[in-house]
């Protein structure tokens, strides 16, 4: 509001002076100023305050971004909406380039919120993409269905079971129908001329009538035959059957030989030499021949005759013989093979059925299997009358050489002939005398021209009782006798015929001699020998460092040394030298570095003058049963020595 001031013609007295005025008059003049102008400038003071903190807001609002865009957003949102409503394709042209990289940031912001507003566009937009082109949707599809098909076998077996089943089970139940079918009628024409020719083919061939009967009723193709470098891995002919439906030669023959590859390296652990022969895949089969620098494989669907498996190998035989050398030289340029290669390979694939004509076109099936049938009733018989004649004429001959023996002709002996065994049986009153019946007899089974027949003689010694006393005597003169040998410490105690033996032995042969000792003597019936295996020991170790297969230390030296002396001092034994690694390596370098070890400490005793020919050397990667395995893993790093007999096995 305006400022109320005095008139100008009525002027405010002037302000006496210190040295003039009175203070009342001074003080009258303060007080009419105040009631004039007091209120007005009050008043003026709180606008001016009201002015300067609405600028201050001001202020504050434009420099703070947070507060500015408050201020703009209603702005913003009304100018977009008249551009769009105005300008709709600029927009769109402005904003598309950007729309993939917002999805991608929002995405990875906050996925789910993303997931939860596409979810419902993305089945439709698919079906209504199915519905409109199948075509391209199958071929997206169709490179990953093997894959899904497979997951969800790993994941849920049990589930895809019971979706495949009722397809499956249908196929399945029509293929068996017609295969029994087929066997059916087989076996009802058991008796015809076709079942007759199938028993001659089953015993010509060496195979069951039921392996044919199934063969019958379920044929094989032979869908293709590569013939494959060895070591290349290249194709260097393929025979195919059919034109429209072929196999990717390159990519079988990769498969082939990688297979094969992992087959010789992995499968085979004592350094001998073998062969993949045949593949299974469902009802197809792939039959592998190996020879020279190819292999042929034969791909196979259904159950082939062994016929067909031996003429692979004749085909394959035949083309190394003539045309080794091209393909031991082949590299890639199928131009170099010799077309009989190929004429060869289609002359295999056609065997199968060239093979069932022939048998379909024997008018003399009927009269050949009449010949057969008779052949194997007359025969045999003949063959038994024959041998009939011998086995009596045999019988004959050595009864009447034992009768004559006058040791022999006292008593009651008999002979019986089974086959290749001449049985006799009999009682006589000693050992003697039974051998020389069975001594009698095996000449005059050689005299009449029949030395493959064997005597089983099963003549009863009858002896006197020995006198026990005698026989106690002479079990402990024999016990006296064994204790001498090296490593023998036993026992014998006799009683009623029987020998007990008791003690300990280093190798199995020491106890059968002890065994055979004890037999020989008179009046000893029975030994029963209970002593046990008290093998040599070497108790020496020789310790390594980890990763290591030197001998260092002077310590090793004097092992060696006693290890020498126990070899000088059993001359008749071998050692086994055993080297153990630990577990920290891989497989392969534990078993070699185990093996360097046992080789480098039997290359020591060599050079002590043992002969190399009485050591073995082993070397094992799995840890000692008695090392515990919270153990240092240096009790895993070591050699030890397991002393043998001279036919190698352990005392």
């Amino acid at each position: 509001p305006p400022l109320l001031l005095a008139p100008a013609s009525s002027p405010l007295p002037p302000a006496q002076e210190d040295n003039g005025e009175s203070p009342d008059t001074v003080s009258a003049l303060e007080r009419l100023q105040d009631l004039i102008l007091g209120p007005e400038l009050s008043n003026f003071e709180q606008q001016v305050t009201n002015i300067e903190q609405q600028l201050s807001s001001l202020e504050h609002q434009i420099y703070d971004p947070q507060q500015l865009l408050n201020l703009l957003l209603p702005l913003i949102a009304e100018l977009l909406s008249r551009k769009i409503a105005d300008s709709t394709e600029e927009i769109v042209k402005a904003i598309a380039p950007i729309i993939d990289k917002l999805i991608t940031n929002r995405s990875g912001q906050d996925k789910a919120a993303m997931i939860s507003a596409l979810t419902p566009l993305i089945s439709a937009a698919i079906s209504k993409q199915i519905n409109e082109s199948p075509e391209e949707i199958a071929q997206i599809i169709a490179p990953t269905m093997g894959k899904a098909i497979k997951e969800q076998i790993r994941i849920e077996s049990d589930a895809m079971v019971d979706a495949l089943y009722p397809v499956i089970g249908n196929t399945i139940a029509k293929y068996m129908a017609e295969a029994i079918r087929s066997i059916n009628e087989q076996v009802a024409n058991t008796l015809s001329v076709e079942g007759i020719k199938r028993k001659i083919r089953a015993k010509v061939q060496g195979v069951s009538e039921a392996e044919l009967i199934l063969q019958g009723a379920m044929p094989f193709t032979v869908p293709a035959i590569f013939l494959i470098h060895k070591s290349s891995g290249l194709v260097i002919c393929e025979v195919q059957q059919s034109e429209t439906q072929r196999l990717e030669s390159e990519m079988v023959a990769g498969m082939l030989t990688a297979i094969r590859s992992f087959a010789n390296e992995c499968m085979t652990t004592d350094g001998s030499i073998s062969e993949l022969n045949q593949i299974d895949y469902g009802s197809f089969k792939i039959v592998l021949e190996v020879a020279g620098y190819c292999y042929l494989a034969v791909v196979v669907q259904g159950e082939p005759s062994r016929l067909f498996y031996r003429k692979i190998g004749q085909t394959l035989s035949i083309i190394v013989k003539d045309y080794g050398k091209p393909i031991e030289l082949f590299d890639g340029d199928t131009a170099t093979i010799p077309q009989q290669v190929n004429t060869i390979l289609e002359r295999l694939r056609d065997t199968f059925s060239t093979d069932r004509q022939q048998q379909a076109s024997n008018p003399y099936a009927l009269l050949i299997a009449s010949l057969v049938v008779v052949s194997i009733i007359a025969v045999p018989w003949g063959i038994y009358q024959y041998r009939h004649s011998i086995n009596r004429r045999i019988e004959a001959n050595v009864t009447e050489a034992l009768a004559s023996a006058p040791e022999l002709a006292v008593y009651r002996l008999t002979v019986d002939v089974r086959g290749e065994n001449v049985l006799l049986a009999g009682r006589v009153p000693n050992r003697y005398l039974r051998s020389l019946a069975e001594k009698i007899a095996a000449e005059k089974i050689a005299k009449g021209a029949e030395p493959q027949e064997k005597i089983d003689n099963k003549i009863i010694a009858v002896e006197v009782p020995p006198d026990p006393v005698l026989a106690a005597s002479e079990v402990k003169r024999v016990t006296k006798i064994l204790n001498q040998m090296s490593g023998v410490s036993i026992s014998a105690q006799y009683a009623a015929g029987k020998v007990t033996v008791e003690g300990t032995v280093r190798s199995l042969p020491d106890a059968q001699k002890i065994t055979k000792a004890f037999e020989q003597i008179p009046g000893v019936r029975l030994v029963i020998n209970t002593v046990q295996l008290k093998p040599l020991q070497i108790a020496t170790r020789i310790y390594f460092e980890q990763s290591s297969a030197n001998l260092n230390s002077a310590d090793d030296r004097d092992k060696l040394e006693k290890v020498k002396s126990f070899l000088n001092q059993y001359s008749e034994n071998q050692l086994k030298i055993i080297g153990y690694s630990d577990p920290s390596g891989s497989l392969a370098e534990n078993q070699q570095l185990a093996l360097e070890r046992a080789k480098i400490v039997r290359d020591a005793l060599v050079a002590l003058g043992i002969d190399s020919r009485r050591m073995q050397v082993v070397g094992i990667v799995k840890a000692p049963s008695e090392v515990d395995s919270h153990l240092p893993l240096l009790l895993n790093r070591y050699v030890e020595f397991q002393p043998l007999t001279q036919a190698g096995n352990s005392n």
